[in-house]
């Protein structure tokens, strides 16, 4: 999963690429919009179809993947967020969630989650529990050093290890 301390960190962009690249390896990606209290894959990409991780949870059927449809990704399966009645957090720490994650877990090689930043809500500590690897994304000389010290540290705070860190848009030229 990726993260950051607050938004517009380039977490986004970079489950984009890193779901992209996996793809281009052969390998079967689902990526994630967990963010299901504004949905930024909409500034990314056209949907035919209002499919959501909402939808795919709270199915009436059982937990399904409900892929959103969009053709812009070759190679990689999409889900992408929505609104949820439900509180965001108990969304997130439910046995359809636990259940969703682990069908997905049975058809794709790599799943990538966009959470939302994890100074801001709750989100990400919680989905962190479902998550092999947490990729922690930082602006490059713009995030103050005491933002990623206090997210990485509530993370800690619940026995989860923030396994990378990315910096994001790096300027070359500064």
């Amino acid at each position: 999963m990726l993260t950051s301390s607050v938004p517009g960190e380039g977490k986004t962009t970079i489950a984009l690429s890193l779901s992209h690249n996996l793809a281009g390896l052969g390998k079967k990606v689902l990526l994630i919009e967990a963010d299901i209290r504004r949905r930024t894959f909409d500034q990314y990409f056209e949907t035919k179809d209002q499919s959501t991780l909402v939808d795919s949870v709270m199915s009436s059927d059982g937990p399904e993947i409900k892929l959103s449809d969009t053709d812009s990704m070759p190679g990689v399966d999409m889900v992408f967020g929505g609104k949820a009645s439900i509180n965001a957090a108990d969304f997130f720490s439910s046995e359809r969630f636990k259940t969703f994650i682990s069908h997905a877990r049975e058809q794709y090689d790599y799943i990538v989650i966009d959470t939302p930043p994890v100074l801001v809500v709750p989100d990400a500590r919680i989905i962190g529990n479902h998550a092999d690897a947490i990729v922690y994304c930082v602006h490059w000389d713009k995030t103050p050093k005491a933002q990623p010290v206090a997210g990485i540290r509530s993370f800690e705070s619940i026995n989860l290890r923030v396994h990378s860190m990315v910096l994001s848009q790096i300027d070359p030229a500064g």
